[in-house]
């Protein structure tokens, strides 16, 4: 059933906004927003438990048939003006549609990892770009699981998820305290793991064999890998560099590394 909502001052509307503008909330709560048509559609596809669907006069004459069904699956749907909706939106120019949604069960575990497949695992990466964008890239190459470290930013930011275009909803993510002791399970899973450095030294991506169980370490942007994740890994790798340039972007360097493990497994 759907109600109306006609304030701006209504509860409901302040909750979604506080998700929205303080990431501090964001983080402590176990819901999440989910904005525009495509995103909120695979949100629906995907099973995610909506809670509460928020849509404009706009977005039922723009998607039709397509945005009653979300309705219809959301626990709860409420008309609101474009006036409200723009005064809880992450973006310019929103879509009509805006869904809260449930968080997904992602916590580390490592019985949920068997002995094969392809890992990425991401120590403090920062930028919510780099982020969707790895995430999206590993569900495009076929990464079997991405580990992301406590210092990682939030994967439910507004960023994260328009930059993943719903990879979020269909990727193996899973949180750890320790990726140091994650790196060592692997390890005793008969996983290589590689540390991905900017060093000359390191072994070159084209000399080294991804085709087999692998577990690629990817650092913060600024500062890379810290030195206790380097000396716990098998081997240290990189990207060979012509020119003056020094490093790459993480999103880019990760999805380099990711084609190289599905080109291999491919071989």
């Amino acid at each position: 059933m759907s109600f109306e909502i006609l304030s701006k001052d209504n509860k409901k509307i302040k909750y979604v906004k506080k998700l929205v503008c303080n990431g501090n909330f964001l983080k402590k709560e176990k819901n999440f927003v989910v904005e525009g048509f495509r995103l909120c559609k695979d949100a629906y596809l995907n099973n995610v438990i909506i809670k509460e669907l928020y849509y404009t006069d706009d977005a039922i004459k723009k998607f039709s048939d397509k945005l009653e069904e979300i309705i219809n699956y959301a626990k709860n749907s409420y008309k609101i003006s474009e006036d409200i909706l723009k005064s809880i939106s992450a973006t310019k120019t929103p879509q009509g549609i805006l869904c809260v949604c449930e968080k997904l069960d992602k916590h580390f575990s490592m019985n949920t990892i068997n002995n094969v497949g392809k890992f990425i695992l991401l120590e403090n990466i920062q930028d919510p770009a780099n982020m969707g964008t790895i995430l999206r890239t590993s569900e495009a190459l076929g990464i079997n699981f991405v580990v992301l470290s406590s210092g990682c930013c939030d994967i439910y930011n507004a960023k994260v998820l328009r930059a993943s275009m719903g990879a979020i909803f269909r990727v193996n993510v899973l949180f750890c305290d320790d990726i140091c002791k994650v790196i060592k399970d692997l390890q005793g899973k008969n996983i290589k793991t590689y540390a991905t450095v900017p060093d000359s030294s390191a072994k070159s991506i084209l000399d080294v064999d991804l085709k087999e169980n692998a577990a690629v370490v990817i650092g913060n942007e600024g500062n890379g890998l810290s030195q206790s994740v380097i000396e716990v890994c098998d081997e240290k790798i990189t990207i060979p560099m012509l020119s003056c340039a020094e490093s790459l972007n993480a999103a880019m360097a990760a999805g380099i590394f990711m084609w190289e493990m599905m080109r291999g497994s491919r071989e």
